[in-house]
């Protein structure tokens, strides 16, 4: 009987050690699991981070870039211009595909998107010593193809 009952002693304490083994590898485990979620986390905000980043990219390429002429409909004309800054060389005869049915702030937008320094200025176009109205086209600002637009700084 007293065999017996050592024997069932050291089998409880076997069990009682394998307990608190298990009860140490669940905690390291639990641990683990922890860190991995705080890293899970840190990623999911990195990549939102890259998400803004690529749509700004984005929005910033059709803003700036969207002169892919991709079809042109009746009445419209692919066409030319070319940019000089008056006062400053900083532009000297940059040019850009557009059509004739294009208002002339796209193009504006376009060149500031590639000249952004002169986001910092008011300043005005002329053509042929005639001042361009920004929201008419290019065919109402009677502009042809390979017209040079003469940009101005206005000095305050």
């Amino acid at each position: 009987m007293k065999n017996k009952l050592d024997t069932e002693k050291d089998k409880n304490l076997k069990l009682i050690n394998e307990n608190n083994n298990l009860k140490e590898k669940i905690e390291d485990l639990n641990i683990q699991i922890n860190k991995l979620n705080d890293d899970k986390k840190i990623i999911e905000n990195d990549l939102k981070e890259k998400n803004k980043e690529i749509q700004k990219i984005i929005s910033e390429n059709n803003l700036y870039n969207n002169y892919l002429i991709t079809s042109v409909n009746p009445g419209e004309k692919i066409m030319t211009v070319n940019f000089v800054s008056m006062g400053n060389n900083d532009i000297g005869h940059y040019s850009l595909v557009c059509k004739n049915k294009d208002l002339f702030i796209r193009l504006e937008e376009r060149l500031y998107g590639d000249f952004p320094q002169f986001k910092e200025y008011e300043t005005y176009f002329e053509v042929n010593t005639k001042r361009i109205k920004r929201f008419k086209s290019l065919k109402d600002n009677n502009i042809q193809s390979n017209d040079v637009i003469n940009m101005f700084i206005i000095e305050e």
